[in-house]
């Protein structure tokens, strides 16, 4: 009897084994007739604004998990047709999903890999992208549905998780590598070559129903990245590598806005050159040191990054937030941007508070010159005004000028922040004050 049933519970498995197989191999030679790189072109061009090139397409439903290779991927404007043209280009993009899932309303993809990207993209003073535009749905009438964008900024447009709340998504990993974006700031006036950037994203699952506790990746991003005013000149180079963490969708809307906390180091390569407006204009305040009798000189062509040479943000909706202080070296000086500064790249608006902190080899130099400076004071004034220096430009062993910068970032408004003495003027009142002193002293003493 046992052994009857031990048969008969062999043959169920084998046929349920073999009716897999069967599906799969079935399904496999389906999709691998019908998936072609003709189909994919159509149906992604009915969804998009824009042209797509595809080279070729590769389904694996044999592997475990099934797997999909485009090859070749082109994304040009609408009416253009030449791939050399295209705004973004794929060499390879692979992806590997646990198709068995989709049965229980679960999509598993287990990885996404995308190999030597180009991408070019232009933010517009208006607040769009060049590549946004592209995946745009298409107007059958050949124009935009005004009314459509001025619902809450467009808010009913893009892809929103809250209406995939039947799924649960699996994401195993999301690699990119040997990739280069070319990022145009408009409003900024500035141009980012990021180049050999390789980033990773954690596994992931995100459920629709509880994004709050299924939202979050962990993210590790290493890039060359170039700056460039868009005339051209080179603002210098970040050799950035770190990791940061990830909120991909806003928990109360359901729309996809990354939000991302990062700690990135600095490698030696790194520089910015002085000719950058917010440099050139932070180095100009040193000028105020003329008050104290000293002299600042030409500011070098190139600033390097001092202290922990890392930089510390938050990012989230173009805006960038400085968790920590950011240390820039000019020859020596060291340009401190205080935690608490922000940009925004989408607005060119910032607001930073720095110090300009002197070396201590250059900060003694300098102090011994104001204060020889200051000997040659009366001294029932001298004391006064030296009091003031100390208080208000050395800090311990360093001279510190405090400076504030506020406005467009492409032409900042810097300025001091606090008092800097002038040692003509501060004489002057102490001279003041002593003549009032033994001005009513004397009256003082008439009156007896």
């Amino acid at each position: 009897m046992m052994s009857l049933l031990k048969k008969r519970f062999l043959k169920t498995i084998a046929i349920l084994v073999l009716g897999v197989v069967c599906l799969s191999a079935t399904a496999g030679l389906l999709l691998n007739k019908f998936v072609t790189k003709d189909l994919l072109e159509q149906k992604i061009e009915e969804s998009i604004n824009a042209e797509i090139s595809i080279g070729a397409v590769e389904v694996s439903l044999f592997a475990l998990p099934a797997k999909v290779v485009i090859s070749d991927v082109s994304l040009m404007p609408k009416g253009v047709s030449d791939p050399s043209m295209a705004e973004l280009h794929i060499s390879e993009l692979s992806l590997s999903v646990g198709w068995l899932g989709l049965f229980q309303k679960h999509i598993d993809v287990t990885h996404i890999g995308v190999h030597e990207a180009d991408i070019k993209i232009t933010y517009y003073k208006d607040g769009s992208t060049s590549l946004g535009r592209l995946f745009e749905s298409p107007d059958e009438d050949g124009k935009k549905d005004k009314q459509a964008e001025q619902i809450e900024g467009g808010a009913d447009r893009g892809f929103n998780i809250n209406d995939q709340g039947d799924f649960v998504t699996s994401l195993g990993g999301l690699s990119i590598s040997d990739t280069r974006i070319d990022l145009v700031l408009e409003e900024m006036e500035m141009q980012l070559a990021c180049e050999d950037l390789n980033i990773d994203l954690s596994a992931i699952q995100i459920d629709p129903n509880d994004l709050a506790s299924s939202n979050q990746a962990e993210l590790t991003a290493r890039s060359l990245i170039r700056l460039y005013s868009l005339k051209g000149d080179h603002y210098g180079d970040l050799d950035m590598d770190g990791v940061a963490r990830v909120d991909l969708f806003n928990v109360s809307t359901g729309k996809m806005e990354p939000e991302v906390d990062g700690a990135f180091s600095l490698s030696e390569i790194s520089w910015l050159s002085t000719k950058m407006p917010f440099v050139s204009r932070a180095w100009e305040q040193l000028s105020v040191l003329e008050k104290v009798g000293l002299g600042v000189g030409k500011a070098p062509e190139r600033a390097s990054f001092g202290r922990s040479k890392s930089i510390a943000a938050h990012y989230h909706l173009g805006r960038i937030d400085l968790l920590k202080a950011l240390s820039i070296w000019v020859a020596d000086w060291e340009i401190a941007m205080l935690g608490g500064g922000w940009l925004n790249t989408q607005t060119n608006q910032h607001k930073v508070k720095a110090e300009l902190v002197a070396s201590k080899k250059a900060s003694a130099l300098m102090a011994s010159t104001i204060y020889k400076g200051l000997e040659l004071l009366p001294k029932q004034i001298r004391s006064s005004v030296t009091n003031d220096v100390r208080e208000n430009l050395m800090r311990e062993d360093r001279l510190v000028v405090k400076i504030k910068s506020s406005g467009n970032f492409s032409d900042p408004k810097i300025r001091p922040d606090g008092k800097i003495v002038d040692i003509s003027k501060a004489s002057r009142g102490a001279a003041e004050d002593l003549l009032k002193e033994k001005a009513g002293s004397l009256l003082r003493g008439l009156l007896k």
